[in-house]
């Protein structure tokens, strides 16, 4: 029986051990929670784009936005006529699709209708050794028609400048409205016009150019809140699990 109670523990937690112990578990459910934030702002902004685009008509008219504009506009499907301004053509640089690097195509569109002449259209991507041609074809064949997805651009870093030049161009790393309405002439500096009807991710032709479509914009999607969530509120778990066995210590035979 002696041997027994040799062997008792208490539950004697040391001040320091839970100190720290109280900060890590703190840090860890705020990582958690933020994490549950992200996943109802995140399904917030997938229900906002189904209406959008997948509910709403496409937009024939920039004028056609009703109270808050941009609101209005962001996510639409969009069919425009207009004519493409090829003098402020211009490129996104670091593009690799199969393998090959190339370019990413903006140029201004001059439109009858909206508070702005001009808005802002990413024609696709084009290999680096196919540039030359396609500016070609666009200035031998204008298109007149262009369908596509409206979006309010606001992840561009503010007051970006272009990364260099390529032929003459102006290349960039991300589409920014904004930067490119202070070269442009009446150019929208909100709005954002990605043309094609192919999303990424669904079977391209690879010798195909421009490879034109857009991707699904809302990155990550809400179930990969919930994983991160749960990683953190589980390793807080882990935390208490840890800090209650490291405070059982023996049982002072003195005060049995």
């Amino acid at each position: 029986m002696a041997k027994i109670q040799e062997n008792q523990k208490v539950f004697a937690p040391k001040l320091l051990p839970t100190l720290i112990a109280l900060v890590m578990l703190g840090i860890l459910l705020s990582l958690g929670t933020w994490q549950v934030r992200r996943f109802a702002e995140t399904s917030s902004r997938v229900e906002l784009y189904r209406r959008q685009h997948d509910e709403r008509p496409p937009v024939t008219s920039l004028g056609e936005g009703q109270g808050n504009r941009l609101s209005d506009l962001h996510f639409r499907r969009a069919v425009l006529k207009g004519k493409l301004d090829l003098a402020h053509l211009n490129l996104l640089t670091a593009r690799y699709k199969f393998g090959q690097r190339g370019w990413g195509v903006l140029a201004p569109l001059e439109v009858a209708t909206g508070p702005h002449a001009r808005i802002l259209v990413h024609l696709g991507w084009v290999p680096m050794d196919k540039l030359a041609d396609f500016r070609k074809k666009l200035a031998a064949e204008p298109p007149e028609l262009f369908r596509g997805r409206l979006r309010v651009v606001g992840d561009a870093p503010p007051g970006q400048l272009p990364l260099g030049e390529h032929e003459g161009r102006a290349t960039w790393m991300v589409a920014d409205p904004k930067a490119l309405a202070a070269k442009v002439p009446d150019l929208d500096p909100d709005l954002l016009l990605d043309v094609g009807e192919q999303a990424v991710g669904q079977p391209v032709d690879p010798d195909r150019w421009p490879l034109d479509g857009y991707e699904y914009p809302i990155h990550p999607l809400p179930t990969k809140h919930i994983e991160y969530a749960s990683t953190w509120y589980l390793l807080a778990i882990t935390l208490v699990a840890v800090w209650i066995a490291l405070s059982r210590r023996p049982k002072d035979p003195a005060t049995a």
